[in-house]
């Protein structure tokens, strides 16, 4: 075993009784109730640092699995974020165990540029990218995560110090989209001290991290708060119950949000979004705010949506053009925003620097989250012959000129439900960016392919695949 400093009881921990049988079979029953829907997961990545919760997950994920008899494959990674030099021995140790269980595991590095004040977000944000790239490449869409109870009251406790609306005091969710893959956090009903004692009860030992103890950061210092409350009856345990009452209502704010999107909002070319900003003004302000982040989503991929207060700003802008009958543009999280006559257009935003990828042939190349495309030869030919190698781009303005001046109309019938788009809607009726920010594929100079644009096709000797990522309306969550 590497040489680690192991935790292997607790004074407070002698009379916290483990895990049961009953409450794992609670805990893990989304793998059986998919196994017998048809939809199990032949394969769960585990992500575990070697802490207690972690540790327990993994140990007890894997006994529940081997109990059931269940034809699911688990998998372990460990992120390395290289801040402190103890890191790589606690991943080596994660590992050594996980092949004690017979489970493959890999370590994944964070080699990025660390010197940012929001370092504890940068490493957040790198963790989920890495694990979820490695999930992928196991072909593994599910990644569990061992958030537990006493996470759950912790996030509740933060978001409400930063103010958050409904959507932030909800806290985590059980089972999260995110992406590709989904997050499943089994765990969350119980706190971290059962998790603890349940290791306890198998004599496994676990790593403490000293950042847990730092009070440099904000969720040391709210977890510290957490005996105080609950001395006035208001534990983990009630405040994870908020959170799931909270949830509830989130989601019936989320369907009534879907539900005005699915009869009101067209979809357009390169992932737009265009829709009568007079009956967007005329919803209830938390249902506009919530669309905004549903666009976006849609729109600009994954990634964080904006503060409320910036949301705020937006939909005020938008209300007040509305009712004055004056259009406007603005930009923000990667979107435009702008009102024209055909209504409220919401477009990836093309940017200052046009992005420029080389298209090798036969490789899947990913398009800035939304399209997966590939380029291939007719006849299966390789490179060979090729002067150069084509370029995947927005399109750009000499892009949309050379539509204009072919007099390629918009592709009949693309809109979806009521769509907010006419069939005969042509190049000159769109706001110019929806159409400069469409992927489209280049060879010396040559426009071979333009997304979500059909009727442009000059590859000659060329085949394109695209595949659209991300086609639902969902809010990205806040993950912690």
């Amino acid at each position: 075993m590497p040489n680690v400093e192991l935790t292997k009881a607790e004074d407070g921990l002698l009379n916290v009784a483990p895990l049961s049988d009953e409450e794992l079979d609670a805990a893990f029953s989304f793998l059986i109730e998919a196994h017998e829907n048809g939809h199990a997961p032949e394969r769960l990545l585990l992500a575990v640092s070697g802490g207690a919760d972690s540790l327990a997950l993994m140990i007890l994920c894997h006994e529940w699995v081997e109990r059931n008899h269940l034809p699911v494959q688990l998998f372990v990674a460990s992120v390395d974020h290289r801040l402190r030099p103890q890191a790589g021995d606690e991943c080596a140790y994660v590992g050594a165990f996980a092949r004690q269980l017979g489970l493959a595991h890999t370590t994944l590095v964070w080699d990025e540029e660390k010197s940012h004040s929001n370092i504890q977000g940068l490493a957040r944000d790198a963790r989920y990218r890495l694990l979820t790239n490695h999930a992928l490449s196991i072909q593994c869409r599910h990644i569990a995560i061992a958030h537990h109870q006493d996470d759950q009251a912790e996030t509740l406790l933060m978001r409400l110090i930063r103010g958050s609306g409904v959507t932030g005091l909800a806290a985590m969710r059980p089972v999260q989209p995110f992406g590709a893959v989904a997050l499943v956090r089994p765990l969350m009903a119980f706190p971290k001290a059962r998790l603890k004692a349940s290791l306890m009860a198998r004599s496994v030992g676990w790593i403490e991290d000293p950042s847990n103890q730092s009070r440099s950061y904000l969720r040391v210092r709210v977890r510290s708060l957490l005996p105080l409350l609950a001395e006035e009856g208001c534990d983990s345990a009630r405040l994870a119950a908020t959170a799931r009452r909270l949830q509830r209502a989130d989601l019936a704010l989320d369907a009534i949000a879907l539900k005005f999107a699915q009869a009101n909002v067209g979809i357009g070319p390169g992932h737009s979004l265009c829709f009568p900003a007079v009956l967007f003004a005329g919803e209830a302000e938390e249902i506009r705010l919530r669309l905004l982040r549903l666009m976006i989503s849609f729109v600009a991929g994954p990634s964080y949506p904006p503060r409320e207060e910036k949301l705020m700003l937006l939909d005020a802008e938008i209300c007040a053009s509305c009712h004055d009958g004056e259009g406007f543009k603005r930009t923000m999280a990667g979107c435009c925003f702008e009102l024209t006559e055909q209504g409220l257009w919401v477009y990836r935003e093309p940017g200052r620097r046009r992005a420029q990828m080389l298209l090798p042939l036969g490789e899947v190349v990913n398009w800035l989250g939304l399209y997966r495309v590939k380029l291939t030869r007719r006849g299966g030919q390789g490179d060979a012959g090729l002067s150069n190698q084509p370029v995947l781009r927005p399109l750009g303005e000499d892009g949309r000129r050379f539509l204009a001046r072919e007099g390629h109309l918009f592709p009949a019938g693309l809109g979806r439900g009521d769509s907010a788009f006419r069939d005969d809607l042509s190049c000159s009726d769109m706001p110019r960016g929806v159409v400069e920010a469409l992927p489209s594929i280049w060879q010396d100079d040559c426009l071979l392919w333009v997304a979500d644009w059909p009727k442009v096709d000059q590859t000659g000797d060329f085949c394109v695949e695209c595949e659209e990522k991300h086609s639902n309306f969902r809010a990205n969550e806040t993950i912690e």
